[in-house]
């Protein structure tokens, strides 16, 4: 009990940390400076290609709300399949917003799937792939349960509010991150960089990383980073990292949307790659490219990974994690679309770790990149910055800027990824062990 106690008094040194930054935050620059931010080459054209016809999976409500051209091809449950052209796009992006915040839900893209589907069954019926949709395959049952608290705590102490704020910041400084643009190319790479940065500097060699492309439409490739070596059943830890086009409305940082999810993950794989972090799970990092296009990257990401039989256990999707409303710490967990069973278990993480009160909401149909796991029938859950309702309204707008968001807050989501990380993955005995015992007896502060 005396142990535990005093790895709860270090954490909360951490959480303090947050607090104090969170405190001196906003008098950080976030206007767009020059020259661009790194990885960016000027003279790029961003021009945006012509795309074919788009096969989307959309619910009836949000269909009602928009006037587009469209041909519905099968409906079932309140989903439709339809096949549209691409510049409504644009306009089911936008209404997006509005029908989640009702509980109607976003839309996926699923072209791909659409193709690969038709050369691989004869006769094709849309019914049939659309049924696919309306009722995934179940994943297994599992049992989860809190194994590792000292080295959850331990990893809590760790991790730094400060390099997350800069980071964010960076990521702010685009003119957009949009999915095809070469500005949301050198945003990928970006945080390629960090990776590559992190794995040189703690002389690691169990970490993989490695681009999935998002086909031949988009320019802006999904980043997946392998943290271990192990080929057992691995878990998922992703946001994304694109925002809407710059064309909208003029400048899109997009510091919550989802800039914020994008560095919470990015922090996480920091925090574990720098401190001789060992696990008997490989962790997948991955941030999505095209999300706001309809979830395209990751059915790119989702299909890569069925393909080559890579078993994942559960999945996890930070998608928004820095707005609090109203300047309220409770933690939020999608409800719809979501393994229950996983969703649960990430209220106890929250309930032994973070001590934070926990609600629920729901989104509607295909919110975040998670849904494409719950598609293909692998556990998956999100946690929410806030009730649907309530969702901040700066997202997708120039106004989405670093000033809105709580560190705090998104320090919260940083711990839940960390125990969400140690205790799925399992840590295996390591010099971390060494590093554990030399904090808590007072060697290290």
């Amino acid at each position: 009990m005396k142990n535990q106690i005093k790895w709860i008094v270090l954490s909360f040194a951490a959480i303090m940390s947050c607090a104090i930054h969170a405190a001196t935050k906003v008098t950080v620059h976030t206007a767009r400076m020059t020259p661009q931010p790194p990885g960016y080459e000027a003279g790029l054209d961003d021009h945006l290609r012509e795309k074919a016809q788009r096969m989307i999976i959309a619910p009836t409500c949000l269909l009602k709300q928009v006037s587009i051209p469209y041909t519905q091809l099968a409906s079932s449950h309140d989903l439709s399949l339809i096949e549209t052209n691409s510049t409504s796009i644009s306009q089911l992006i936008i209404t997006k917003l509005h029908s989640k915040k009702i509980g109607c839900g976003g839309f996926e893209d699923v072209t791909y799937s659409w193709q690969v589907f038709k050369q691989n069954t004869h006769p094709t019926d849309p019914a049939i792939f659309l049924n696919n949709y309306v009722f995934p395959k179940k994943p297994p049952v599992k049992k989860y349960g809190i194994h590792f608290q000292r080295d959850v705590y331990y990893y809590f102490t760790q991790y730094d509010p400060v390099v997350m704020w800069n980071n964010l910041n960076t990521l702010t400084l685009y003119e957009d991150r949009y999915a095809d643009s070469d500005t949301g190319v050198a945003a990928t790479n970006w945080i390629k960089n960090q990776i590559e940065e992190m794995v040189k500097q703690s002389h690691r060699h169990d970490v993989t990383i490695s681009f999935i492309p998002t086909g031949t439409d988009y320019k802006q490739s999904s980043l997946v980073v392998k943290f271990g070596n192990s080929n057992e059943p691995g878990i998922v830890i992703g946001a994304h990292i694109d925002t809407v086009r710059s064309d909208w409305e003029g400048f899109k940082p997009g510091a919550d949307d989802d800039g914020s999810g994008a560095v919470t993950v990015l922090e996480a794989a920091r925090t574990l790659i720098m401190n001789h972090a060992h696990f008997r799970r490989p962790i997948y990092f991955i941030w999505y490219a095209a999300e706001e296009e309809g979830s395209i990257g990751s059915e790119y990401v989702v299909d890569q990974f069925v393909r080559k039989n890579i078993p994942i256990d559960a999945v996890i999707q930070f998608d928004l994690t820095g707005y609090a409303y109203p300047d309220e710490s409770t933690l939020w967990l999608m409800t719809d679309h979501v393994d229950s069973d996983l969703t649960h278990y990430l209220k106890q993480l929250i309930d032994t770790y973070l001590n934070k009160p926990v609600k629920f909401t729901r989104c509607g149909y295909a919110c975040s990149d998670h849904a494409r796991w719950t598609d293909m029938g692998f556990a998956a859950a999100m946690p929410a910055e806030t009730e649907m309702r309530y969702t901040n309204p700066n997202i997708h707008h120039p106004t989405d800027t670093t000033d809105k968001l709580s560190l705090l807050h998104m320090c919260d989501y940083l711990r839940l990824a960390l125990a969400f990380a140690v205790e799925l993955a399992e840590p295996v005995e390591t010099t971390t062990s060494v590093r554990h015992e030399q904090i808590f007896n007072g060697a290290e502060r």
